[in-house]
């Protein structure tokens, strides 16, 4: 009498994709999503932009237009703050307009905790228009607090008897500001400290209602000229910009050559802690620096010098975007420079969410070098993608006809990227809008990265009536795609899902898809990762017998630790359960007693080594067995 089956016969196939290549980075741009041009009849230079909180953009720059075109008011002067506020898609919501009688330049806003704006540059104007006080000397500091809407809360002044221009600010953790650029001015008027040599440093901390609480100047015997600052992680301040100064005054370092990067780290109060400078022979100025997760400091800005100094790399033509990592106590730990064959100036970057850089300027060079593009035709938007080690990954060109000049990027919630400057370029090249005057307002949004996927491990494995199809694999990014295609017998595919990758390098993730019960037998499933616009990067099958009921299913599957075993069995019976390796060696034997109906046991495999297994279920000379992957 042939013994009667206990156990539905099921197979679990898991496939390892032997792709013969690791993880890579995207080495082509991702595409421009849209451009958008505001400006009035006059001049109108962007200087400062920031995603804002309840989505869309806030822009900041100096105008020197009437009311007309994107501009809704009058110009208080000569110059004037002017802000655009947009939706995420660019188009403007609304305008607002600050000035004095003269001139006022803005160059740093940013959104601040309330939802509201401050708004900081330089005012030669006295009180009069949106001032409410008297200049200190020929030009100060003069920020501006605005509400959401951009309607003018305060604003106040800072300066001594002579020239302040105010570069950078920031809202600090107890809801104040610090303001940084620099000064001429000796003791006098806000300032409480006499200047070192020409052009010092200057810092100015305030409370949230703009009062000041203290000030510090920072210099040399020669010129020292803030661009960029930032609170650090330990409450002080990191400032940097470029000095001509030799050692004296502040500064414990040498030139290299003529102007050299110059970073002074500051605690909480403003007291210098130490000081850096970096720099070749010839002339380097720091834009951008900002504190990174490791506690070091990424150092951006532009040089002209060959390899020398704290330089290691030759300049490609004129100058070059520089960058210098550092470790939390400013020491070097690499450089890299971008360049083409001409003119190549970096004025803003930022830390990306795959921990590399994103670096925007503006580019005079054709095709050579690092630029793997030509000029539109005179300077144009250049933007260079590196990884967390400064490798270059891809450069992209945008501009018109005439001039396009960068001066701030950012990557956004989305994963894109926000460039913004000014141009005077009509429609042409990437600029699909003609100027409104002279120049003006230029914002340009691209797409994310689309990063390809490397496969590690594809299974399959029946639930019930439906597969679940699990898959492993090395990726950096939530932004690659899936495509699963189902087939009977492996020979005609047709699409059936297409889902967002999610988790890091090495992470499991499960897809479950529902469907009618296919039938009996063998079937196959393929998974590829494309990118969003179908480009293949890899692939792997697996494939799973389907009967009418679950005989042995395990899960978690891979698994690294305690696994679950389930099986089915119609009568009362006495089972063997062996775990084996490849190589046929059992490293797991238990005799259970089964009943008719479902049947779980617990199994702890975390002492095994990583790799496949057969996990085998034997009743009355039945065989049936499962694949076990273990990772670890």
């Amino acid at each position: 009498m042939t013994p009667k089956k206990l156990l539905y016969p099921v197979m679990f196939i898991a496939v390892y994709c032997a792709l013969g290549t690791p993880l890579f980075a995207q080495t082509t741009a991702p595409p421009k999503q849209w451009d958008k041009r505001f400006g009035g009849s006059g001049y109108d230079y962007l200087l400062s932009l920031q995603e804002t909180t309840g989505g869309g953009y806030i822009l900041g720059g100096f105008s020197a237009s009437g009311a007309g075109d994107d501009k809704t008011e009058n110009s208080r002067g000569a110059e004037d703050y002017w802000m655009v506020k947009t939706g995420a898609d660019g188009n403007k919501q609304w305008d607002k307009t600050y000035g004095g009688t003269l001139s006022d330049g803005l160059y740093a806003i940013r959104q601040t905790t309330d939802g509201g704006f401050i708004l900081g540059g330089y005012s030669a104007s006295g009180a009069g228009g949106d001032k409410t006080e008297d200049n200190r000397g020929i030009w100060d500091y003069w920020i501006v607090k605005t509400d959401a809407n951009g309607n003018k809360q305060w604003d106040k002044r800072f300066g001594g008897p002579s020239i302040e221009v105010l570069y950078a600010l920031q809202q600090t953790t107890d809801g104040g500001y610090i303001l940084g650029g620099y000064t001429l001015s000796g003791m006098g008027g806000d300032k409480t400290e006499d200047s070192r040599g020409a052009e010092d440093y200057w810092i100015v901390k305030t409370d949230a209602d703009g009062n000041k609480q203290w000030d510090k100047r920072f210099g040399g015997t020669g010129e020292d000229i803030l661009f960029w600052l930032q609170q650090t992680m330990d409450g002080g301040y990191i400032l940097g910009g470029r000095s001509a100064s030799g050692i004296g005054g502040d500064k414990t370092q040498g030139n290299r050559g003529d102007h050299d990067y110059w970073v002074v780290k500051t605690d909480a109060s403003g007291n210098r802690q130490w000081d850096k400078r970096f720099g070749g022979k010839e002339f380097e100025q720091l834009n951008y620096l900002a504190q990174m997760s490791d506690g070091g400091y990424i150092l951006g800005g532009s040089s002209n010098s060959g390899k020398s100094g704290d330089k290691t790399e030759d300049s490609w033509g004129g100058n070059d975007y520089w960058i210098v990592k550092t470790d939390p106590e400013g020491v070097k730990q690499w450089d890299k420079r971008y360049g083409g064959p001409d003119e190549d100036i970096l004025w803003s970057m930022q830390q990306t969410a795959d921990k590399g850089f994103i670096m925007g300027g503006y580019s005079i060079s054709g095709y050579g070098g690092d630029k793997t593009e030509d000029s539109c035709n005179q300077d144009d938007y250049w933007i260079v993608k590196a990884d967390s080690n400064g490798v270059k990954q891809w450069d992209k060109r945008f501009g018109g006809a005439d001039d396009d000049r960068l001066y701030s990027i950012l990557q956004t919630k989305d994963g894109g990227f926000m460039m913004g400057g000014f141009s005077l370029s009509n429609t042409s090249c990437e600029k699909s809008d003609d100027s409104r005057g002279i120049e003006d307002y230029w914002i340009v949004k691209m797409a994310a990265e689309i990063l390809p996927v490397n496969l590690k491990l594809f299974t399959a494995q029946q639930i019930k009536n439906d597969i679940q199809l699990n898959w492993q694999t090395v990726t950096e990014e939530n932004t690659s795609y899936f495509t699963i295609e189902h087939a009977t017998d492996g020979k005609t595919f047709s699409a059936i899902g297409k889902v967002n990758a999610a988790g890091n390098s090495n992470t499991l993730m499960y897809y479950h898809f529902l469907h009618d019960h296919p039938g009996n037998g063998m079937h196959y499933y393929r998974l590829k990762t494309v990118d969003k616009d179908g480009q293949f990067s890899s692939s792997a099958t697996a494939s799973v017998y389907m009967g009418n009921d679950i005989a042995v299913l395990v899960y978690p599957n891979p698994t690294t630790g305690n696994i679950t075993v389930i099986y089915n069995s119609t009568v009362n019976a006495a089972i063997q359960l062996n775990v084996i390796d490849i190589t046929g060696k059992k490293f797991f034997t238990k005799t259970l007693q089964a009943i008719a109906g479902s049947n779980q046991y617990q199994l702890n495999v975390s002492g095994l080594a990583a790799g496949i297994y057969t996990l085998q279920i034997n009743n009355n000379n039945v065989q049936q067995q499962v694949k076990l992957v273990i990772y670890k």
